[in-house]
């Protein structure tokens, strides 16, 4: 009798456990992949995708920009590193590049090409389950640093 008193109350543990396991696995969905808009000096402007699996994720922003007087390129990649996760906001280091491609259709030889660089602090606040806005601020080295500043970054995402 002691002894299947004592299996009952191993398995009535176990039972609790994995559903403890289960009900935190539910609760904290994690999503890796995020896709959205995305607008900064360091970082880029444009559409944005991120891939942050764990601590260290990467974020790239792309936007053209043309029309018959002028064309605009925007390429930036940013490295993130997770310091605190909680359920509703991530606080996060970043590390920026932007690399802007100005032509002037007129004058076909006028292209201006600009790298913008920095790193700074950032949160993000997950505003429903998929969706999060971002805020990011730090030091730049802006127009090929030949200035350096402040710098402010944002961005709107669709997490999946």
């Amino acid at each position: 009798m002691k002894i299947l008193a004592l299996f009952l109350c191993m398995v009535s543990l176990q039972v609790t456990l994995l559903g403890q396991e289960k009900g935190d696995t539910l609760s904290k969905t994690k999503f890796s992949n995020s896709l959205g808009v995305a607008a900064g000096f360091t970082t880029g402007y444009g559409l944005s995708y991120r891939y942050w699996p764990k601590k260290f994720g990467i974020q790239v922003t792309f936007a053209p920009y043309e029309n018959k007087y002028e064309a605009h390129y925007s390429f930036g990649v940013a490295f993130l590193f997770k310091v605190i996760e909680t359920d509703k906001t991530n606080f996060f280091l970043y590390q920026g590049n932007h690399l802007l491609f100005n032509t002037d259709k007129y004058y076909e030889r006028n292209h201006d090409v600009n790298s913008y660089n920095g790193v700074g602090i950032g949160i993000e606040f997950i505003i429903l389950k998929r969706i999060s806005f971002n805020l990011m601020g730090g030091y730049a080295g802006l127009e090929n640093f030949t200035n350096i500043g402040f710098t402010g970054e944002t961005g709107l995402y669709f997490r999946f």
